[in-house]
């Protein structure tokens, strides 16, 4: 135990030291940012020789040895984040997985990984993965890939055992449960990797006869030509009326947010502009053509959509083109630049920031800081919360119009034209303590552990599920039962009053593990208190 100490001790001796090194260069860097950091004959600058001199002192003279490389990489993010929240450093592994996420895809074998413990699970075949049709199925506890043994590893390591090169195979040993046994039992499959689709359109549809629904989770290279493929679809089945969801979209490309914006306004419309002290004014328009240019818009927003789904919500608000309900937006009004290092990583600093058309910067105020920046947007949700208006807690109260003269304000996040705030209901405590421990997905997931050999006979295919499948009393007593073994007690008034929403949740669940993402976002429409007043509207 002393020993354990002494190290612990010792470990945390130098992490100070780290920090306090870090915040003595950052003032240097602070202090010399004004100064002329470029030189015309290629001598170092200012900035450049005392980093090199305090550096220099540090790797020649502190006690211990110092990973310099890891101390560059933090001085460079502290630095980064005293600018602003959202400039930032990646390293080479960070901007590989970000590059990854834009794309909208990547190589491997198509599973989602589920994690129990220190054990990994088939949490999800991707429909027309690589993995589809393998035999591999959901619930499927990972054991060992190419014959070496995965358990224990953690879920990256896991990951990185199944990922690698398109037209290369990877064999993956399994353990599943037989109801019949009562036991598990051995399987072995062979799969060919190949290329992986993530959809940042995970599911769209038809509501009612007239009304098209579609859902975008982030904006991405594809996600133009998925919500065009997802709009001519629901066109062609009627709709007249689209409903956009964005609620919990955290942005992404803004070259996909203005492509998405132009499929839904007239030739010629202001989207967005952006402006910065070393960047002139450059306006973004919608170049006309757009498949969805006329027909009514409902953009639903919350507190999770920012970035480029804030320039959407913001240029169909200013342009007088579509509802906007919801909840108030993030509020993040800065623009990043990607510039990349030689070593692999990336520095994505902010060179401007974003305007809708009306000229709102809806950036969060961030001059007390990052933490007071995150402790405002807590503060927005608990105001939110018992708020009836939906300009109740605007701070700015600057003016700003849209093109029929309605007022709109800025300030920090889009305002929704309808305010839907969180219902009061103390029936929902029970369910959040639920969901915030994780035992409506745990559940589920068991359930289908145990019985994916059953569920995918008696429900073959998606639209079957969705139609037929029910939760009985067994999954909602082992739900419930589950929640008191984690300290959640059982409350039966609640539970008599909520059991529509944590049903439909659980069967959600077991979709998404069964079917993919699509069923499990159709699932929630049906309780979805949302669309319920949108219907109202």
């Amino acid at each position: 135990m002393g020993e354990v100490m002494e190290k612990n001790d010792k470990s945390t001796q130098k992490g100070n030291f780290i920090l306090v090194l870090v915040a003595m260069l950052l003032g240097v860097l602070i202090g010399l940012m004004c100064a002329n950091t470029f030189s015309r004959r290629g001598e170092l600058t200012p900035l450049q020789g005392k980093m090199d001199e305090v550096m220099g002192l540090v790797q020649k003279e502190y006690v211990d040895m110092v990973d310099v490389d890891s101390l560059s990489e933090e001085l460079v993010r502290v630095m980064l984040s005293e600018l602003d929240p959202h400039s930032t450093y990646l390293s080479a592994r960070e901007s590989e997985r970000t590059a990854e996420m834009m794309r909208g895809n990547f190589e491997g074998v198509g599973l989602v990984i589920h994690r129990e413990g220190d054990s990994s699970f088939v949490g999800q075949v991707m429909p027309g993965g690589p993995s589809e049709g393998s035999g591999l199925l959901p619930g499927d506890w990972i054991v060992t890939v190419d014959g070496d043994s995965v358990t224990g590893l953690p879920a990256d390591s896991v990951v990185a055992h199944l990922r690698g090169p398109r037209y290369t195979s990877v064999t993956v040993g399994v353990q599943r449960y037989d109801v019949a046994a009562a036991a598990m039992k051995p399987y072995s499959y062979k799969i060919h990797r190949g290329v992986v689709d993530q959809r940042s359109v995970p599911y769209y549809g038809m509501v009612d006869d007239t009304t098209g629904y579609v859902l975008l989770t982030s904006f991405t290279s594809t996600s133009h030509a998925e919500f065009r493929t997802a709009v001519r679809q629901l066109k062609v089945q009627g709709m007249r009326h689209l409903v956009f969801d964005l609620r919990g979209n955290g942005g992404g490309s803004l070259q996909a947010a203005v492509a998405i914006a132009g499929e839904l306004l007239p030739m010629g419309s202001l989207i967005v502009y952006m402006q910065g002290v070393h960047s002139p004014r450059r306006d973004l328009t919608a170049h006309g053509g757009g498949l969805f240019a006329k027909g009514r818009v409902t953009v639903i927003i919350d507190e999770g959509s920012a970035s480029a789904s804030e320039v959407v919500a913001g240029a169909l608000q200013d342009n007088d083109r579509a509802t906007v309900v919801g909840r108030r937006s993030f509020g993040k009004g800065l623009v990043q630049t990607e510039y990349s290092l030689s070593d692999g990583s990336t520095v994505l600093l902010t060179t401007a920031r974003y305007y809708t058309p009306s000229g709102r910067c809806i950036q969060r105020p961030y001059d007390d800081g990052t933490d007071e920046y995150y402790r405002d947007y807590v503060q927005q949700l608990i105001d939110e919360t018992y708020a009836d208006s939906a300009v109740a807690n605007v701070k700015d109260t600057t003016p700003y119009y849209t093109v029929g003269g309605r007022t709109v304000y800025g300030g920090g996040g889009i305002n929704p034209d309808h305010l839907f705030p969180y219902r009061h209901d103390t029936s929902f405590i029970y369910y959040n303590q639920l969901v915030s421990r994780r035992l409506l997905s745990t559940t589920a997931f068991d359930y289908v552990r145990k019985h994916v050999g059953e569920l995918t006979e008696r429900y073959p295919d998606q639209e079957s599920f969705c139609r037929e499948f029910r939760v009985g009393e067994p999954l909602m007593e082992a739900l419930v039962s589950r929640g008191e073994r984690m300290g959640v007690a059982r409350d039966t008034k609640s539970l008599r009053k909520q059991r529509g929403l944590i049903a439909n949740m659980l069967a959600a669940f077991v979709g998404q593990a069964l079917y993919g993402d699509a069923v499990y976002y159709r699932l929630l429409l049906r309780e979805d208190d949302d669309m319920n007043k949108i219907r109202k509207l």
